[in-house]
């Protein structure tokens, strides 16, 4: 959350707190970064976050934000459905929950 409030983009995030991580010894990515997966518009999100909703996840009010409760519903939903559950919001997942 703090590197966030400087940056709020999610790659940014993620690529210095990996930065950090791995300056003090860390692993590396568990798998590959993906870099061809297209980044969800905001009416994609909003559509994600009330598909999950219509399936029983709890997400509050639908705003298109991915918060704590989208990408815990998010993780959930790919545990179930046999995927890795990193919380990333993906077309993939999108597409099956509009049921493609």
């Amino acid at each position: 959350r703090v590197i966030m409030k400087y940056n709020p983009a999610e790659a940014y995030a993620l690529a210095i707190g990996h930065l950090a991580d791995r300056l003090r010894g860390g692993e590396a990515f568990a798998q590959a970064w993906p870099r061809y997966e297209r980044v969800l518009s905001r009416s994609e999100r909003l559509e994600l976050q009330q598909l999950l909703a219509h399936h029983g996840y709890d997400l509050g009010e639908p705003d298109g934000q991915l918060g704590r409760k989208t990408r815990s519903a998010i993780r959930d939903y790919q545990a179930k459905n046999g995927q890795i559950p990193d919380g990333f919001a993906t077309v993939a997942i999108l597409e099956k929950l509009r049921g493609r």
